[in-house]
């Protein structure tokens, strides 16, 4: 019988899990007591295993794992790892999930395609050039038909070639070609993996979408140690049945509800060529609004001037000062839920002369002996305006970028602005801003949940849980 108890233990007790699953002490309390997890909770309890790189073998029974359908390719590049990704194989050989695999050049120099054909029990694809394939045009389909691509082990090379468009082989077009979720899991030596060019593209590729399955630290074939190990196959396997319970259970949530989500700075002309803003990515509100886009939701995303690709949604519409985006975001109301993730600039700025000399804000302000000062003129609150107004959404989440005092100063948001959720973050030290991984805050009425540092796009996928919970709840 597996021992549900003693995983909870490993996880650290029955609060810690209650904690981390934002669930009542006394539910994990009645699974140690009946010895078994609900199947809706399993990929929860998949994910905290896999932070704490606990093997679930002896406590999940097979089938909680395996009867997941799903559709998934498996990338094999070349390295000493290879090997492994045969156990990889073998594991999602006895789920319910349909397979396919892909072998680079390099990969077939340590393992062969008949190898991975004659386990995985269909045919491998190694060449972007096959005239037998290509009339079918398998690299757009092998592309568009997994719901995850799996790329283990991948090695640098696989890496920069996706962070900088190289599509020069089948995988690497693959991947270009995709819109599927792609998971890399990293092998490779140490020294590579920490190399400053290795690991701008992992950034890169993080604020991209991609997910990554970190490498282990420890010995390599190379006699070297450190980090850059491949991770263990079944820690893999893990991951990517959790990943697919995760869409799987999510997809369509917001099924036909109405979502206006405000992104990235606004810019305050003081003249034709100067202006005030800030240092907003817009990487935040666009990760939140590509999620929701998933879940099924009429997105419309509101966004200042931002240097990253947009999300898919309903409706993106671009805008420049505060005045815009507050006239925009009024324009799509009535909506079912507000989010303003931008950060919206204060004030304009009105240049004046100490001589009050007229000034032609048409033309490029010009140096002279004369003083310029500035007046300020508030810009609209557009979260505060919509959430006190007739046309209030059902829920309505904030933003607060904090330097100090970060909690204090977002719960008078909350309270001031009368809304139902509001994120806060430290953006002191310039650790935020631009940045694909963040540490927040979310406070509601009542309650204060710290949140460890993640990536941006795992924010909007927790964010989207919890706003989730509160639709389903009060019946929105």
């Amino acid at each position: 019988m597996n021992n549900i108890s003693q995983l909870i233990s490993l996880l650290g007790g029955t609060g810690l899990v209650a904690k981390n699953l934002n669930i009542k002490p006394s539910t994990v309390s009645n699974w140690r007591k009946l010895n078994k997890i609900p199947k809706k909770k399993i990929h929860n309890i998949l994910s905290l295993c896999s932070g704490l790189k606990i093997n679930t073998e002896d406590f999940l029974p097979s089938k909680d794992l395996n009867n997941e359908n799903g559709k998934i390719l498996l990338i094999i590049c070349g390295g000493i790892a290879s090997y492994k990704s045969l156990e990889v194989i073998r594991l999602i050989k006895k789920t319910n999930i349909d397979l396919d695999v892909v072998m680079t050049k390099s990969a077939q120099k340590f393992i062969t395609p008949l190898l991975v054909t004659s386990l995985n029990e269909k045919k491998c694809y190694i060449d972007l050039f096959s005239v037998e394939d290509e009339i079918k045009m398998n690299h757009i389909m092998l592309a568009r038909k997994p719901d995850i691509i799996l790329v283990a082990p991948a090695t640098a090379n696989i890496m920069a070639k996706l962070a900088n468009g190289i599509a020069d082989d089948l995988a690497s077009t693959i991947l270009l070609a995709s819109f599927s979720q792609i998971i890399l899991a990293p092998s490779m030596n140490p020294v590579m993996w920490n190399n400053l060019a290795t690991q701008e593209n992992y950034q890169k590729l993080i604020g991209r979408g991609v997910e990554f399955i970190e490498p282990d630290v420890g010995d390599m074939a190379c006699g070297e140690n450190g980090a850059g190990r491949f991770p263990e196959p079944k820690m893999i396997f893990e991951n990517v049945i959790s990943n697919i319970i995760d869409r799987k259970n999510t997809a369509n949530q917001f099924k036909d509800v109405s979502i206006i989500i405000t992104a990235g700075p606004t810019i305050e002309n003081i003249d034709p060529v100067r202006f005030v803003s800030n240092k907003s990515s817009g990487k935040q509100g666009f990760a939140i609004a590509s999620e929701f886009s998933r879940r099924g939701a009429q997105v419309t995303l509101i966004t200042g001037p931002v240097n990253i690709p947009v999300p898919k949604c309903t409706n993106i519409i671009h805008v420049i000062s505060a005045q815009e985006m507050f006239e925009k975001t009024m324009s799509q109301l009535p909506a079912d839920i507000l989010i303003c993730s931008a950060a919206v600039a204060d004030w304009k700025m009105i240049p004046e002369r100490s001589s009050k000399e007229k000034i032609n804000h048409e033309n490029k302000i010009k140096k002279n002996n004369q003083k310029l000062v500035f007046k300020t003129i508030n810009n609209p609150d557009i979260l505060s305006t919509i959430a006190k107004s007739n046309l209030r959404p059902g829920i309505v989440v904030g933003f607060s970028a904090e330097t100090n005092d970060v909690i204090r100063n977002a719960k008078s948001k909350l309270i001031s602005k009368e809304i139902d959720l509001i994120v806060a973050n430290d953006v002191s030290d310039d650790k935020v801003f631009g940045k694909d991984f963040n540490k927040v805050f979310l406070l509601d009425e009542n309650n204060c949940e710290e949140w460890s540092k993640q990536s941006k796009k795992s924010i909007a996928f927790n964010l989207a849980n919890k706003i989730y919970k509160i639709f389903t709840t009060n019946n929105i």
